[in-house]
C-alpha cells in the first residue's frame, strides 16, 4: 500500500525471507533496496522517472548516500517508508528516506545527493527549474550528505568481480544497491557474522558496465570503522569510496 501527500511518498513493505540473515533480521543492503524502491515508485508517480526523462536525454545519477541504521527489523515485520525530495541547488538535488516499524520506531534513515546526466554527452546537466515545485516543504529532519570518505591506504589483495547481466538495473547499468552488495560480500565472515553495521557513507564516482572487472578493497581504520574502495581494473578509475561503522552484536 502506498500514499502520496503533497511531495512526500509513503509505502508499506513486509520483510520477506529472502531479505533476512541467519539472525532473522533484514540485511543492510536489502533495507536500502526497499527504501530506494519507494523512491523509484515516487519518481514514477511524479512523472520524473528515468523513463520520463528520455524526452530531454536525462537520467538521474546518485552521487552520495549517508545511511544510518538504528534498528534492524525482523522477518514479517511491516515497515513504513517515507521519502521526499529535500532540496534543489543548481546541478544537485537531495532526497531523504525514513523507515519506521509498526510501533513507529525509527529503523533507518538515508540522506542522498543526486544530479542529472545527459545520456548523450555523459555530462551533468542543470536540473529543470520547474522541478522546484516537487521539493518537500515540510520539516527536514536529516542533514544533507556532506562528508568526505577517508582515502584507503591498503591496496593489497583485492577481490576481483566481473560485472554481469544480473548486476544490471532497468537503465542497463549496475544497480547502486548491487554495488553495495558487492562491497559487503567481500568482507571477512567474522566481521559480518558477529557485527552489525551502524552507518554507511558512500560516494559514487564513476560508472561501470557489463563484462568490466572491478577490484574491491577494504581496510580497518579502528576497532569499529572500515574504509572501502571499488576501482575499475582496466582504467584505474574509482567507482565507489565508502566508510562503514560497525558494532559487535549482543
Amino acid at each position: 500500500m502506498s500514499t502520496t501527500s503533497g511531495t512526500k511518498y509513503t509505502e508499506l513493505f513486509r520483510i520477506r525471507t529472502s531479505e533476512i540473515n541467519p539472525d532473522k533480521v533484514v540485511h543492510p543492503h536489502a533495507l536500502i533496496s526497499l527504501m530506494q524502491e519507494a523512491s523509484m515508485q515516487h519518481t514514477i508517480s511524479m512523472k520524473v522517472s528515468v523513463w520520463d526523462l528520455t524526452a530531454i536525454s536525462g537520467s538521474w545519477v546518485l552521487l552520495r548516500m549517508q545511511v544510518k541504521f538504528i534498528r534492524y527489523p525482523g522477518l514479517n515485520e511491516t515497515l513504513r517508508i517515507e521519502t521526499y525530495p529535500s532540496g534543489l541547488e543548481g546541478y544537485f538535488t537531495y532526497r531523504d528516506f525514513l523507515a519506521y516499524d509498526a510501533d513507529d520506531r525509527l529503523c533507518a534513515t538515508i540522506s542522498s545527493m543526486w544530479t542529472m546526466m545527459n545520456t548523450e554527452t555523459r555530462r551533468m546537466m542543470k536540473i529543470p527549474y520547474e522541478y522546484d515545485r516537487l521539493i518537500y516543504s515540510g520539516p527536514i529532519p536529516l542533514e544533507k550528505p556532506d562528508f568526505k570518505v577517508k582515502p584507503i591506504t591498503d591496496l593489497s589483495d583485492p577481490v576481483q568481480v566481473r560485472v554481469n547481466y544480473f548486476h544490471l538495473d532497468w537503465n542497463g547499468h549496475i544497480n547502486n544497491v548491487r554495488l553495495i552488495n558487492i562491497l559487503l560480500e567481500t568482507l571477512e565472515t567474522d566481521l559480518v557474522s558477529n557485527h552489525q553495521m551502524l552507518s554507511l557513507n558512500i560516494q559514487y564516482k564513476n560508472e561501470v558496465r557489463q563484462d568490466e572487472v572491478v577490484l574491491v578493497y577494504h581496510s580497518v581504520t579502528d576497532d569499529h570503522t572500515m574504509v572501502h574502495l571499488i576501482r575499475h581494473k582496466d582504467t584505474g578509475q574509482d567507482i565507489i569510496l565508502a566508510e562503514s561503522v560497525w558494532t559487535k552484536k549482543n
